[in-house]
C-alpha cells in the first residue's frame, strides 16, 4: 500500500467533513496537516487508533511512573487527575486546535509535532525516543515555508505570531536560545510564561 492510501486510512477521520487533512513531504520525511477550524473531536477507530495513540503518548505519557511525555512535567503530582483521564479525553485536550502538524517518517511513527491556535506556535514537541536529530527544525524550517507561500493567512499573522515557553519547563533556557534563530524574541516574562513574538 503506498503512502498516500496509508495516510488516508490510517490517519484521516472520514467521518467528518469539517476536519481537512493535508499531507506533504520535506527531505525524507512526512507532515500530516489537521486543519481543524471547529475545534471537533477527531473520531478514533480501529483504522486510527494505533497512530493516535502513539501522538497522544508522545505529548502526554499517562502512566505517572514513567511520566516520558513532551509534556508531563507541566503535570509532577501523581495525584494530578490528567493521570487518570481515559485516552479520548486526552485526545481532546492535546489534540483539538485549529491546526495541527505532525511530523513522521515512512512508517508513520510520530517524530515532532506543533499546534496553532490565536496566532500562536503552541504543543511544540518532539518524541524523547528520537530527540537531537533536527526533527523540530525540519518542522518548523517547513511551516515557515509555506507561510512564506501564504499557506497560513487564516491562522498565522506573521508580525503578531507567538510563542509560550512555560516557566516550569526543564529545557526552557534551551527553548528560548532555539527560538531566537527563528527570529522571535522575549515580548512579556509574565509570572507563569515567557512569551515571544516573532521579530520581522
Amino acid at each position: 500500500m503506498d503512502i498516500i492510501k496509508q495516510f488516508q486510512k490510517n490517519i484521516v477521520d472520514n467521518s467528518n467533513n469539517s476536519i481537512n487533512y493535508y499531507f506533504t513531504k520535506s527531505k525524507n520525511k512526512y507532515i500530516i496537516h489537521i486543519e481543524n477550524p471547529k475545534n471537533e473531536t477527531i473520531n478514533i477507530c480501529d483504522n486510527n487508533i494505533d497512530f493516535y495513540t502513539k501522538v497522544v503518548n508522545m505529548l502526554f505519557d499517562s502512566d505517572n511512573k514513567k511520566k516520558d511525555g513532551c509534556f508531563n512535567y507541566e503535570h509532577p503530582d501523581d495525584d494530578d487527575p490528567l493521570y487518570s483521564y481515559e485516552f479520548e479525553n486526552l485526545m481532546v485536550r492535546f489534540l483539538t486546535s485549529d491546526y495541527c502538524l505532525i511530523l513522521i517518517d515512512e512508517n508513520f511513527e510520530p517524530l515532532s509535532y506543533l499546534c496553532i491556535s490565536s496566532n500562536t506556535l503552541w504543543t511544540l514537541c518532539t518524541n524523547n525516543l528520537f530527540r537531537n536529530k533536527g526533527y523540530m527544525s525540519l518542522l518548523l524550517d517547513h511551516l515557515f515555508k509555506l507561510i512564506d507561500h501564504n499557506k497560513f493567512k487564516d491562522y498565522i499573522d506573521l508580525p503578531n505570531l507567538q510563542i509560550y515557553i512555560k516557566k516550569n519547563n526543564p529545557i526552557k533556557d534551551g527553548l528560548f536560545k532555539y527560538y531566537k534563530k527563528y527570529k522571535f524574541k522575549l515580548e512579556n516574562d509574565t509570572h507563569e510564561y515567557l512569551i515571544m513574538k516573532y521579530n520581522i
